[in-house]
């Protein structure tokens, strides 16, 4: 990964710089020499010798067209912020392969000081459209001013309080280890999702274990995934279920709670029928998570 290899690299005023252009980033898309300065609270002639330094290296975008030179941070660069303040707390030491890559996140293993070994999720939704944008309304509300960083840091946020309170419940799920900005590190997960599976010994056990977690998730704790699929599911040899991605999920209270719920069943019933023939009513497993 680009921005672990480049951290080694970088000294204390390097990181200061960059996090003066991610405090301008909050007012504006790009961020003025003078406002840099001022964030940073250095010289100007420090300034910018350290901009030039974090550009050359590749973490920021310069504007040159207006009447003013200006810098915004590129996705290496917040990589770097947030990969900085998860060895600063101690929350991992190393970072190792990539596991998983998918539309909106990254997946790479880790470790901690005490070589524990931990996934570490990056969320990437700048590689999807702006137009798309509808997808994230909730997470980014009626903002004005808005960059696919910030998205990318409410979107860990989110999950990762999501994450918190599902564990509580001892369903086998990641435990959540910790966050900065856009990153989650997580206890490893293990297996691969439900779709890569040409066939399963015993479907209706699986079908089984999906449901009743996502009912328990409901009933204790008030959430509903949101987003559910047999891409939302890892399952392993011996028939233990994770329920992953937790970004769509919205409370028990949310006004579309039912609709999205009964989707998420829908989705769950709708793959088993096709792929497995397993028979089941929506409806009643519906009924039956509102009513207990």
């Amino acid at each position: 990964m680009e921005a672990a290899r480049l951290l080694k690299n970088l000294e204390k005023e390097d990181l200061r710089i960059l996090m003066a252009i991610e405090i301008g980033m909050k007012r504006s898309d790009y961020v003025a020499i003078e406002n840099v300065r001022f964030y940073s609270r250095y010289p100007m002639e420090e300034t910018l010798y350290r901009l030039k330094k974090v550009h050359k290296y590749g973490l920021t975008i310069r504007n040159s067209a207006e009447y003013q030179i200006s810098y915004k941070l590129n996705s290496i660069g917040y990589d770097v912020l947030a990969l900085h303040a998860l060895v600063e707390k101690n929350v991992i030491s190393q970072l190792g392969p990539a596991i998983g890559k998918g539309k909106e996140s990254d997946v790479y293993s880790c470790m901690d000081n005490e070589e524990n070994i931990y996934a570490l999720k990056i969320y990437r939704m700048g590689r999807t459209s702006f137009k798309n944008i509808k997808k994230y309304r909730s997470l980014i509300g009626n903002r004005s001013h808005l960059s696919w960083l910030y998205v990318n840091r409410l979107a860990a946020k989110k999950e990762y309080k999501a994450l918190k309170k599902i564990y509580q419940l001892d369903l086998n799920i990641p435990k959540p280890i910790g966050y900065n900005r856009h990153i989650i590190v997580m206890e490893y997960l293990r297996g691969k999702e439900l779709a890569y599976y040409k066939d399963i010994n015993i479907p209706q056990y699986i079908f089984n274990e999906i449901i009743d977690q996502m009912k328990l998730v409901y009933q204790k704790v008030g959430l509903i995934h949101g987003d559910l699929g047999e891409w939302n599911v890892i399952c392993d040899e011996s028939g233990n279920i994770l329920i992953i991605d937790w970004l769509q999920s919205v409370s028990a209270d949310h006004p579309n709670a039912k609709m999205l719920l009964k989707r998420d069943i829908r989705n769950i019933c709708s793959y088993f029928r096709k792929k497995y023939r397993i028979e089941c009513n929506t409806k009643k497993i519906l009924k039956e998570f509102l009513e207990e």
